[in-house]
């Protein structure tokens, strides 16, 4: 093999593995593999298991290619399985699967956008400290499309896998090879091209050259580089001690749409992740989810019995599950968001629209957003590590600011509002945000948030473990 290739681990249990490692097949007796999560998933061991079955794989590889792997990846690696991976064999990069909703049997949702430094008790959540971090970075795969996977619309896979339509349209792929190469990152930003081999080549050898002459014409324009997965898990490992903040910032519709198009602006630190996002010439906050070491992943020490799971992280606003059903069958309805608005002096509230289109821009770990109202003035979102911060720019000094988050009461994780705190409850796990400069209050589908006469309206997410 060329020395500028590499070969790593897929983690996925079939028969062999489990015959190898002393574990009895606990999958279809008439199949060498099952696509079911209990059985395909080191999830569905127990940690003894899991060990054995990545010492397995790991010597497995070292037989053939006279070496240990340096990747490993798979579409549901837990953090059991990559601490011992890390601590033992010294992994450059583990890969994982995407946010998504109910797909091959399982839900991810809430976890970082981008790459990362697990922590020891969750493989979807950043670890904040560094006691308790693994030392391999994990990537998310696909190259997930951020502006409509969220709500769940479009009927198949939006990636750039080069099965699926959104890898087939020319316009998506120059959309987020130019996101990548182009917009505001903050400390990185990357994609992962390619398929899985089990659709075949006749599925992909249409659009797989097509993305592949894309990738070469952006990388003679500069602004990218081509390289392994261990190869980037190593660069990473050299520019960072733990998670750096990163955004993914598209400010066109990635498929061309003139009608209502959208658009979206993505952060994340090792403390949260949030979205800001546009349709048409509407605005809201449509995802905040924070991360605390403390919480433990689904399935941590107990192995998985079941197929159809779902592992979520800790959403402060979740522009999904806590819409009705509704607006997730893509409908009017009550949809889950953080709205903004002007508050008179007789407490009356005025919605704010967006008059031409937004600009990003980035200072250090800070990225601001900033959008054009149509009744004149700006409104500015300051994205920092540890916080957001929301001021208004041009407003008569009258008005103030409003930050109105509404969703589906039940389904909320919403338990309690003071004027300085929200707290929330997922898992028996309990959260909070913080108000600076601004009261909150509860209501009855959510919270209002009502900014001081002066300065930046702040929400401070960092966990106290």
């Amino acid at each position: 093999m060329p020395p500028d290739h590499e070969t790593g681990i897929w983690f996925e249990m079939n028969r062999k593995i489990c015959n190898d490692a002393g574990i009895a097949w606990r999958g279809n007796p008439k199949w060498e593999w099952d696509y079911h999560v209990p059985v395909a998933y080191a999830i569905g061991y127990t940690p003894d298991e899991r060990r054995k079955l990545a010492d397995t794989a790991m010597a497995t590889f070292r037989r053939i290619f006279g070496h240990d792997a340096k990747t490993v990846a798979s579409w549901n690696l837990d953090a059991v399985t990559i601490g011992h991976l890390s601590d033992h064999y010294g992994i450059d990069a583990f890969g994982n699967c995407r946010d998504q909703l109910a797909t091959d049997g399982f839900t991810i949702w809430g976890a970082p956008i981008a790459a990362y430094y697990p922590n020891r008790e969750n493989a979807w959540s950043p670890a904040v400290e560094e006691k308790n971090q693994i030392s391999t970075p994990m990537f998310r795969l696909l190259g997930q499309d951020p502006v409509y996977y969220y709500d769940n619309q479009v009927p198949y896979p939006d990636t750039m896998e080069p099965v699926w339509p959104s890898g087939q349209s020319e316009t998506f792929v120059d959309s987020f090879l130019n996101m990548i190469a182009h917009a505001p990152t903050q400390s990185l930003a990357y994609g992962q091209l390619g398929q899985e081999n089990s659709f075949g080549w006749p599925t992909m050898r249409k659009a797989y050259p097509m993305q592949m002459d894309k990738l070469a014409q952006a990388l003679s324009e500069g602004g990218l580089v081509v390289e392994t997965m261990g190869e980037t898990g190593r660069r990473f490992k050299r520019s960072f001690k733990s998670t750096p903040t990163q955004a993914q910032v598209m400010l066109k519709d990635p498929f061309g749409k003139a009608h209502a198009p959208q658009r979206t602006v993505w952060y994340q630190s090792k403390y949260f992740r949030a979205n800001l996002h546009f349709r048409d010439n509407q605005f809201y906050l449509r995802d905040l989810h924070v991360y605390n070491d403390r919480f433990p992943q689904p399935y941590l020490t107990e192995p998985v019995r079941q197929h159809g799971i779902e592992q979520r992280l800790l959403a402060v606003l979740d522009g999904y599950h806590w819409s009705d059903d509704e607006v997730r069958a893509g409908r009017s309805g009550v949809r889950a968001m953080g709205r903004f608005v002007l508050i008179g002096e007789d407490g009356g509230s005025t919605p704010l629209a967006m008059a031409g289109l937004p600009t990003v821009s980035e200072t250090g770990s800070m990225l601001q957003t900033t959008v054009p109202l149509s009744g004149g003035g700006k409104l500015i979102c300051a994205f920092h590590e540890r916080e957001i911060a929301f001021s208004l720019m041009g407003a008569p000094s009258h008005v103030r600011l409003g930050l109105m988050f509404e969703w589906v009461a039940e389904r909320s994780a919403l338990t309690e509002v003071f004027a300085d705190r929200l707290n929330y409850r997922f898992r028996n796990f309990d959260y909070s945000v913080l108000v600076v400069n601004g009261v909150a209050s509860k209501t009855a589908d959510g919270t209002h948030i009502i900014a001081g006469k002066r300065g930046a309206l702040r929400m401070l997410m960092t966990q106290i473990s």
